[in-house]
This record gives structure tokens, C-alpha cells and sequence, in this order.
């Protein structure tokens, strides 16, 4: 979590040499090739159970060629503290997904604290106006809310669905879910690029890829997917409140952005909604 926290800063600053769509592609395809090894050395196990070839498609598409995209689309129109304020609600869409699509009970405490969190998501959403770059900025801030928001859905899904295959060695399922991604986003970097001269990257931005691709995209993926062998998916989403936390930290500390007093409180609010809903889990 502390590692995906840290990826909004890195992002940020990626993104000012490499175009949204094809800095996808890349810190996913390197993710990829970290993984390859290990998963080739651990594939014969796995493979006489039968990997659910299927279920890593979706889980590819879904957690990693969709997440990226509209996270890296995102991020040319939000700052890294404004990002992850949004996708605090994590933890509560989860509880919602897992509601909605497996049929959990909803109490009325899991209720309130799912709406706590909406609330706070639009309540960051109306405060990132006041750190607007310029008057006609409102619109392109909208743009990337919703992206970002887009992010929190793919993520709920991913972790659902990332318990059907909490069976099978994660080093495995992750390489395969990483390179199932980075095989959906190579014809849209393509796309991308097309008529543009290939980027020149600075050191720093080379840093920030490898950063992304080895560990966002590496090595986070395989801690968690092996976290959700030991824990439910709604328990490893009460985890995911460090990503705001730490995504907001770095973007003060190290990017020096501004946010407001609006969007704190909003933040303020979904932590809290998120702290109510993981309450009833405790108890």
C-alpha cells in the first residue's frame, strides 16, 4: 500500500515525458518481465492444478489494462493529493461491490459507512476546484475526478474477483495478470504514438518508470495478490486507507502541491465512512 501511495507522486512526474497510454504499457510490460522468472521457475505446480486462464483475462483487463488507463489519463488533469483522496473510498466500494455482486448482507452500519465515503469522494471532488490551475480548468478537474473514480470501481472489482484465484501461487497469477495487461495496452500505446517520435527520457524519468514498472507493478501486485491468500477481500481492502495517506504525504512533501480545505474534509469524511464500515467487521 505504501508503494501504490508513493506511485501518484512518481506518476506525476512520469507523466510530463511519457503520454498517459504508453507509460501504461511500459511500467506494466517491465512489472511483467521482473515477474517472468520467478513465475517460469513456480509455473509446473501451478499448472497441474489448472490455471483459470479466464479469470486471469478478466483480472487483467479489469485490474490493469482499464485501471491504467483511466489512472494515467487521470493524472494529466489532477495532482497526486487530490488522486488519492479520491480513491480513499476504495475500502467502501469494495464493501458496496461485494454487497451488490456477491449478495453480502448490508446492516445499516455498512450502509451508512458506504455512503459516508461517497459523500466524502464528492465533497474532495467540489474542493479540488479551489486548486484549479487556471479559470478554465474546472472541466479537465471534473474529467480527471471521474477518471480517478473510475479507478475505485476497477480496483473493488479486481479485489472481488482476485479471491477466485487466491488459490493458486501468487507469483504465478500476477505475472500472468501483469502480462495479460501489458499485452491489452501495447495497441493502445501504438495508437498512441502514432505519427510522434518515440520520447527521450531524462534519468529521472527512467527512475520513475523502472520505479513503477518494478515495484508498483512488480512486486506490490504480488504482495497483495498473496495478502488475499490469507484474508477476505473486504479485510484487505481496510488496508488500501494507507494508499490516501501516503499519496497524499508525498504529494506535499515531495511535489509541494496545494490542497484545500475542502477536499481535507472530504477526506476527513470517507476515512471516516471507511472506519464505520470496517467497524462492523471488527465487531
Amino acid at each position: 500500500m505504501s508503494i501504490w501511495g508513493s506511485a501518484f507522486a512518481v506518476t506525476k512526474a512520469a507523466i510530463v515525458e511519457l503520454p498517459p497510454l504508453t507509460l501504461g504499457f511500459v511500467r506494466v510490460a517491465i512489472g511483467a518481465l521482473v515477474l517472468l522468472p520467478f513465475a517460469v521457475v513456480r509455473y509446473r505446480a501451478s499448472a497441474a492444478k489448472g490455471l483459470p486462464w479466464s479469470a486471469l483475462a478478466v483480472l487483467g483487463f479489469v485490474g490493469v489494462a482499464l485501471y491504467y488507463v483511466a489512472f494515467n489519463l487521470s493524472m494529466q488533469y489532477v495532482s497526486a493529493t487530490q488522486g488519492a483522496l479520491v480513491q480513499s473510498c476504495i475500502p467502501a466500494m469494495t464493501a458496496l461491490v461485494a454487497v451488490l455482486w456477491f449478495g453480502e448482507r448490508a446492516s445499516r452500519r455498512r450502509s451508512l459507512g458506504i455512503a459516508l465515503s461517497i459523500a466524502g469522494v464528492l465533497i474532495v471532488v467540489s474542493g479540488g476546484a479551489d486548486t484549479a490551475d487556471s479559470p478554465g480548468s474546472a472541466g479537465t478537474l471534473l474529467i480527471g475526478n471521474v477518471l480517478m473514480f473510475a479507478t475505485v470501481i476497477a480496483w473493488a472489482l479486481y479485489t472481488s474477483l482476485a479471491k477466485r484465484v487466491a488459490a493458486f501461487d501468487p507469483v504465478v497469477t500476477t505475472a500472468c495478470i501483469t502480462g495479460i495487461g501489458a499485452i491489452l495496452l501495447f495497441p493502445a500505446a501504438l495508437f498512441e504514438l502514432a505519427g510522434r517520435d518515440l520520447p527521450q527520457l531524462s534519468v529521472g524519468g527512467w527512475l520513475s518508470v523502472l520505479y513503477l514498472g518494478t515495484l508498483a507493478s512488480g512486486a506490490a501486485y504480488m504482495l497483495y495478490n498473496d495478502a488475499l491468500r490469507h484474508m477476505d477481500a473486504s479485510e484487505a481492502g481496510v488496508y488500501t486507507n494507507l494508499i490516501p495517506v501516503v499519496g497524499v504525504i508525498t504529494g506535499l512533501v515531495v511535489l509541494h502541491e496545494p490542497i484545500s480545505i475542502r477536499a481535507l474534509l472530504g477526506g476527513l469524511v470517507v476515512m471516516g465512512g471507511v472506519w464505520i464500515t470496517g467497524s462492523e467487521r471488527r465487531a
